[in-house]
């Protein structure tokens, strides 16, 4: 049985199917009674030939090819996950109601890769990085992965770090402490995009660490570390370093990772 989530305002379900109707972007906002929300369309996940040939190349978490799911069921698995997130404490904007096509968000504020790559006030940078470094730390302490733990994943709204775009899933066989550090390394590999403001990278692992119960991922760090020299000469290839946004980020998380 499918499992999408009534609304419970007929009117405002009326009012934001006439907007998906003329809307052809997958996520888009809209405004009803002065409140903002997001209609988001389902999308297919998967990842290309060329991640699942690279993984198998060199099998690193951040690599980890993402389940392939239809349109509809990414919707009811990333809205049933953002329900549970909700009733395990975790700050997740509201589900106003799903279809077989597209699913409501209330708004929850501006991308933290938004605030952490303009701002040239150091307080107000680690304010955000320290409350996004802890949202994560409090989905992986309630035994969860978030599954796109990068910067653009997570948002700002009246002092607290929210999560979105929880629709990755991955094959049953790996395990939860392997998705866990590849969060960690995603959230790692943003970073490696900012250039306002000096930080360490050794201060967000620090900070991680002491909050989790994942302090292994020290040793899984050096266990990366030690395999730099050889990563790094594949990441000279352009076909592996481009095949992805996230695939450039890693490669260069590796350059930064021999001071850490």
């Amino acid at each position: 049985m499918q499992n999408f989530i009534p609304f419970e305002n007929k009117n405002f379900e009326k009012f934001v199917t006439k907007e998906f109707l003329k809307e052809n972007k997958e996520i888009f906002s809209i405004e009803y009674e002065g409140e903002k929300y997001w209609i988001k369309r389902g999308r297919k996940t998967s990842s290309n030939i060329f991640h699942k040939i690279f993984y198998k190349l060199l099998p690193f978490e951040v690599l980890i090819p993402v389940q392939t799911k239809s349109a509809v069921e990414s919707i009811i698995f990333e809205t049933e996950k953002l329900v549970r997130f909700k009733s395990l404490g975790i700050n997740v904007p509201d589900v106003l109601g799903s279809t077989k096509d597209f699913f409501v968000l209330s708004d929850c504020g501006t991308h933290i890769y938004d605030l952490i790559r303009f701002t040239k006030d150091e307080k107000e940078f680690y304010n955000y990085l320290d409350l996004y470094i802890l949202e994560l730390c409090k989905i992986h302490n309630a035994s969860e992965y978030h599954g796109g733990a990068q910067s653009r994943n997570f948002t700002f709204f009246d002092k607290k770090v929210y999560v979105i775009d929880l629709e990755d899933s991955f094959d049953e066989k790996i395990d939860l402490k392997t998705l866990q550090f590849r969060d960690l390394l995603l959230l790692l590999s943003s970073m490696t995009k900012l250039e306002n403001i000096e930080f360490s990278y050794s201060y967000i692992i620090n900070l991680y660490v002491n909050n989790t119960n994942n302090r292994d991922f020290l040793d899984r760090l050096r266990f990366l570390r030690k395999r730099l020299t050889l990563i790094n000469s594949f990441g000279k290839l352009s076909l592996i370093r481009d095949s992805s946004r996230d695939a450039k980020g890693f490669f260069k998380l590796l350059d930064e990772l021999k001071n850490v």
